[in-house]
């Protein structure tokens, strides 16, 4: 598993050094054959997967209330449907892949020119975590990246209603409303001083040991908050140490990048200061999530879909561009090295 998702990742870096010379048609043909393959491998994958069985199981015991608890209705209602029609888990997978990955790569296709540069982190990071692994929180993400699109526009209840439809795949989708409330003001020179500061000081209350948990509402997430607290307390939480993590420190280079470059980037990019405060949310959660650090380390993830496009904004201004695309490629690959020894997803 991990030889073909590294292939297909190699194939990805190519198509990135050649998309400014490749035309439209080209350009299309080679993502829609990406994608169902993306697709494919996801649903298809070994059940020795980390979190597969889990997702069996789930499939044939939605009446658990452990299960009902732990899952949302989508999830549950979707398993018992294809389970009545003598369906197997596999076809689940199938229909979460292929929600996640086409609303993905469609999207990416329509707000960025640098699309293939947008996949390198995507295929490095995001899909063997999201779309082959936490299945659910991949259709989350994708529904959130799309409302990017209307939010731009100022379309404020076709993102809210995105949102919801995000958090029906994922509770912990309802924490993109605030990005959605302050997500377009535009970022003039308070906004840059108070982003800077921000993350700085959260790893200064990270170090204190202070932590922003107590102010989500118990009877919101009183179950899932339950089951996370657990799972923190079982251990082997430290791999959401913040300053311990490859991706956190790339994304706070990236925020000081992104501040420092700022006017250049907005000239091309209209996502710019959306993209700019989902920088601060993402980090703001492993920091700040303290007493629970596996619920930070799952916001922090679930965002994480929307660096695939703030690294191409580093194309804008980096020259010469292939330097940026190297950057983003030795990151994104040492990042997946990183994980597959690590973690061992596919053993």
């Amino acid at each position: 598993m991990d030889i073909i998702i590294l292939s297909l990742f190699a194939i990805v870096v190519a198509l990135s050094f050649l998309e400014d010379y490749m035309p439209s048609w080209q350009k299309m043909l080679a993502l829609i054959v990406l994608g169902l393959t993306l697709i494919c491998v996801a649903a298809f994958k070994p059940m020795t997967t980390t979190d597969a069985r889990t997702y069996e199981y789930y499939f044939y015991n939605t009446d658990d209330p452990i299960v009902e608890i732990a899952t949302e209705p989508t999830y549950i209602y979707l398993s018992r449907f294809v389970l009545s029609h003598g369906g197997e888990i596999v076809v689940i997978f199938f229909i979460y892949a292929l929600l996640a990955i086409s609303v993905k790569l469609t999207v990416l296709w329509n707000i960025t020119p640098y699309v293939f540069t947008a996949m390198i982190v995507y295929m490095g990071i995001y899909y063997p975590l999201h779309d082959v692994i936490q299945i659910r929180c991949g259709v989350a993400a994708a529904f959130l990246l799309w409302a990017l699109i209307p939010l731009a526009k100022r379309q404020y209840l076709y993102a809210v209603g995105l949102t919801l439809v995000a958090t029906m795949f994922h509770y912990s989708s309802l924490v993109f409303l605030p990005i959605i409330l302050v997500g377009n003001m535009r970022v003039g020179k308070y906004w840059k001083y108070l982003l800077g500061a921000t993350i700085p000081i959260c790893l200064v209350l990270y170090l204190m040991n202070i932590g922003a948990i107590s102010l989500i509402p118990g009877s919101i997430i009183e179950g899932k908050l339950d089951i996370y607290k657990e799972m923190s307390e079982a251990g082997g939480w430290e791999e959401y140490i913040p300053y311990k993590q490859l991706t956190f420190l790339a994304e706070f280079a990236l925020l000081y990048v992104f501040l420092f470059f700022y006017d250049t980037i907005e000239e091309h990019c209209i996502y710019a200061p959306i993209l700019v405060k989902i920088l601060v949310f993402e980090m703001f959660f492993l920091t700040m999530f303290t007493e629970i650090p596996v619920l930070g380390g799952r916001l922090h993830d679930l965002f994480g879909m929307f660096n695939a496009v703030a690294f191409t904004c580093c194309l804008y201004c980096i020259r010469p561009l292939y330097a940026a695309r190297i950057g983003i490629a030795v990151f994104s690959l040492g990042y997946y090295l990183i994980q597959m020894f690590d973690h061992m997803y596919f053993n």
